[in-house]
């Protein structure tokens, strides 16, 4: 019953951990030279042999990749694009992104890349303190989304009692969740208030009549957020954790359970850069910077310096559980995808999301970043909870548009819907719209 899963890499000493790490470096970019077409023409336009990588002070020298270069290879080298390493005949599984942005890539895995990746969220769960004693309900849609299917198996890895429930409806998740003992709950945010909610207009209190004290959620950033943490924690009655990651990579981080505010990278994994946005060196500790990775061990599709997009800032000090790997303050602070400039200043969701979602007669929001005479407006949907009576919707408005003003540094129109008129998802949830024809940023 040890807090790590696995000891010998979440504990050992950073001078060996950046040995092994090297080492692995020079293999990958080896074998991605050798076997993928797409890196081997990187590489080539860029006079950097392979031989050239000793060490990870050569990182730099490697050039970057991104999701629009996957993209484009894809489109152009189809279906599965010239960054693909092995004959597909040896690849087991297939997944894809959720298409955020542009055309999804699709990503394969071998089976010796797919063991690996289900033992790295096994890693993850095991240390929010989930154990082969629990049994555990990952309420996802399971399509071709790589974090669903990873939790139910990193699940049985761990020899939890797995309870499947991809196609149940949610009023069959709410029975199931007050009838059997089911300690652990995974899911998107976005759902797990959904759930939440909808348990609530059936009379049911979760945090009282479930079992459940543990939830983890990946999919978007929502429980990384403190007060949509927060909100999840209380609904369940449970302790609540953030899994980030993206199909590219995988599940590149995880939460411990000291919850210190800090995300720890698989570094055994995924060799982590935080690079500024201007000059692309690395920050310093507290300084925020964009999150660059690179795969040291998955064979079908090595990726060399992938720009996340994701927004992070490399925690000061050492986290209090002991572990040695690397950590984030905050996990992901924001994507530079979703970032917006309205009358010149830069709003992430994210922080919109923050402040919306300290309010606790705020059940529901969406953003819609749109031209009013002219000039840009950043209005923000709010759906207030059912028990928040009429008279008060005004207050709640005003509540939330002064803390927006303070929060952003920008004034918001913030309009309160009717009770359960806006959408609510069970994956990725969609609660950005920016209907400008000409966008700033």
């Amino acid at each position: 019953m040890t807090e790590y899963l696995d000891p010998g890499v979440e504990c050992a000493d950073r001078a060996g951990r950046r040995r092994a790490q090297a080492e692995a470096l020079r293999a990958q970019v080896s074998h991605a030279y050798a076997h993928s077409p797409f890196y081997r023409r990187k590489l080539d336009a860029t006079g950097v042999r392979p031989e050239a990588i000793g060490g990870l002070e050569d990182l730099p020298r490697l050039p970057f990749t991104t999701k629009d270069e996957l993209q484009a290879d894809q489109q152009a080298h189809g279906p599965w694009g010239s960054f693909l390493a092995v004959p597909p005949a040896e690849c087991l599984r297939v997944h894809q992104t959720s298409a955020t942005t542009g055309r999804p890539v699709l990503m394969l895995d071998t089976p010796e890349d797919w063991s690996a990746l289900v033992g790295i969220y096994a890693r993850s769960l095991h240390a929010y303190g989930i154990r082969r004693t629990d049994m555990a309900m990952p309420a996802f849609s399971f399509g071709p989304w790589i974090g669903f299917w990873l939790g139910f198996f990193a699940l049985q890895r761990i020899g939890c009692l797995v309870y499947p429930s991809g196609g149940m409806s949610t009023e069959q998740r709410i029975d199931a969740l007050a009838t059997y003992p089911i300690t652990v709950w995974g899911s998107t945010p976005s759902y797990a208030l959904f759930v939440a909610e909808q348990a609530a207009r059936r009379g049911v209190d979760l945090a009282r009549e479930a079992q459940v004290r543990i939830t983890w959620h990946t999919g978007e950033p929502g429980a990384g957020i403190p007060a949509t943490k927060q909100r999840i924690a209380a609904a369940f009655g449970a302790r609540t954790f953030d899994l980030p990651g993206l199909t590219e990579i995988a599940p590149w981080g995880f939460e411990c359970g000291a919850q210190p505010g800090l995300v720890h990278i698989h570094e055994d994994f995924a060799l982590a850069e935080v690079l500024d946005q201007t000059t692309g060196r690395p920050v310093k500790p507290g300084d925020e910077g964009e999150l660059v990775l690179t795969r040291l061990t998955h064979r079908a599709m090595p990726l060399l310096r992938y720009r996340t997009r994701d927004l992070v800032r490399p925690a000061a000090g050492p986290c209090p559980c002991g572990r040695t790997l690397a950590a984030l303050d905050g996990g992901v602070l924001g994507r530079l995808d979703d970032m917006k400039k309205v009358r010149g200043v830069i709003v992430y969701p994210r922080r919109v999301e923050e402040i919306v979602r300290a309010h606790a007669a705020v059940e529901e929001f969406c953003i819609v970043v749109r031209r009013v005479e002219g000039l840009d407006d950043l209005l923000v949907r709010i759906d207030p909870a059912p028990h928040l009576v009429p008279e008060r919707r005004a207050d709640l408005r005003e509540l939330v548009a002064k803390d927006l003003h303070l929060g952003l540094g920008i004034r918001a129109t913030v309009e309160v819907t009717e009770p359960g008129a806006l959408p609510r998802w069970d994956h990725k949830a969609r609660r950005l719209r920016d209907e400008r024809t000409e966008v700033p940023f």
